[in-house]
């Protein structure tokens, strides 16, 4: 499709390379002159030189997060990318000033791409097209267990707590000093937000604001353009706050798990209430998992056309379970 037709065209691919640049500026600037910036609350003082080391020692630990999901475990490798959708990459201003202090640039784009309206604007050609150096802090840390198959007999929270427990030890042995300075002030650890990966780097982009961004917009101000750039720039959502709670998402994980075998094992009749087939079915348990794991921006938009092919699924008759159809489309009215 034409670059300028993506509906992250303006607000994310447009918004971003227009802070970007400031960001570069900024860099430049604080390069030239050479001078230490300094946080008091948390004892640390940043130089031109010493940031570019945080922001390596923060792009090598976060390859080797990477590395685990990848190589360690082999959802990734199944799904291939399938959470690169729309509104997923969060680009907030810590990842602009890292690509800059990386010697990188934020991505440019052909005029004709290869992402879908509901793909991700920066997947070009099944491929992130931001540098190898630094993926947006999001994005590196996500994690699903994508659509299956998975091991028989295992629990969604068991799957999902084996890539916990092994991402939490990598990232409490390998994150860099300035970050656990942030840790023992506020009394925290990052790492334990990990079982939400969205909250996780959420947690990260807190305490990169809090440690370098905001005192470097002190001194060089790089904030102001990313008004309307994917939220950027505001504070980060409350945790209690999310469209879907955690417990339900594990509750529609659990769902989505039992619905893709029984689909392919055994392809259910579509009842005469419903316009709708078994591959599409297929389609809107791929996309549910999607949204419980990345909970884009058009969320709600995305359920909301979803529920409609299932709103007419009759209810179940007294003493029998419902049908996979009536069980979709009760997931969907709760969420």
């Amino acid at each position: 499709m034409k670059l300028t037709q993506h509906p992250e065209y303006q607000r994310v691919y447009i918004a971003n390379e227009e802070a970007f640049h400031l960001c570069e500026q900024a860099i430049i600037l604080w390069r030239a002159r050479n001078e230490p910036i300094s946080v008091p609350a948390y004892g640390l003082t940043w130089t031109y030189e010493s940031a570019r080391e945080f922001v390596r020692e923060l792009s090598a630990l976060f390859q080797e997060y990477n590395h685990v999901l990848w190589n360690g475990f082999n959802y990734c490798r199944q799904c291939g990318g399938q959470c690169c959708v729309a509104d997923a990459s969060n680009v907030q201003p810590f990842d602009l000033l890292a690509i800059t202090l990386l010697d990188q640039s934020a991505p440019v784009l052909p005029e004709n791409i290869s992402a879908s309206e509901r793909q991700c604007i920066y997947l070009v050609n099944r491929q992130c097209s931001w540098p190898a150096e630094w993926r947006t802090i999001k994005c590196w840390s996500f994690y699903c267990l994508g659509t299956g198959p998975w091991r028989p007999g295992a629990l969604i929270s068991e799957l999902r707590g084996e890539i916990t427990c092994e991402l939490q030890q990598l990232v409490r042995t390998r994150l860099p000093l300035p970050l656990q300075r942030y840790e023992t002030i506020q009394g925290l650890a990052l790492a334990d937000a990990l079982d939400d990966p969205v909250a996780f780097s959420e947690a990260i982009h807190n305490a990169l604001f809090e440690i370098f961004v905001d005192p470097l917009n002190e001194v060089y101000p790089i904030i102001d353009l990313q008004l309307g750039n994917n939220n950027s720039n505001t504070p980060s959502e409350p945790r209690g706050a999310l469209t879907t709670s955690l417990l339900l998402d594990d509750q529609v994980a659990t769902f989505i798990a039992e619905a893709v075998e029984e689909a392919c094992e055994t392809p259910p009749v579509v009842p005469a209430e419903l316009t709708i087939s078994v591959e599409q079915l297929l389609q809107d348990l791929e996309a549910l998992q999607w949204i419980i794991e990345g909970h884009p921006s058009h969320e709600s938009q995305l359920l909301h056309e979803m529920y409609l092919h299932y709103a007419n699924a009759p209810a179940p008759a007294p003493g029998y379970p419902p049908s996979i159809w009536y069980r979709m489309r009760d997931y969907l009215s709760k969420m």
